[in-house]
């Protein structure tokens, strides 16, 4: 899944009453996760890139890409609707 899917997910998620929220918690879950795996291939792809050209336009359009994955599993988990 891509990585604007995901936020959009995220934002309708956060966009939801506390008390539906908790009902929704494994899709959040779920969401999470996708996430993390996004953020561990895109720390792959940027591994193998780097093996080639640094500088190239590839590599930070996917630094870029991993900071915004970065951003948003750090702003869902704050939001966790558990706690």
């Amino acid at each position: 899944m891509g990585t604007n899917k995901l936020v959009d997910k995220l934002e309708k998620f956060f966009d939801l009453s506390k008390q539906k929220r908790r009902k929704k918690h494994d899709k959040y879950l779920k969401i999470v996760r996708q996430l993390e795996k996004r953020q561990f291939k895109l720390e792959q792809k940027i591994k193998k890139e780097k093996a080639g050209d640094a500088n190239s336009r590839r590599h930070k359009a996917l630094i870029r890409e991993l900071e915004v994955v970065s951003k948003l599993i750090g702003k869902a988990k704050k939001q966790d609707p558990a706690d």
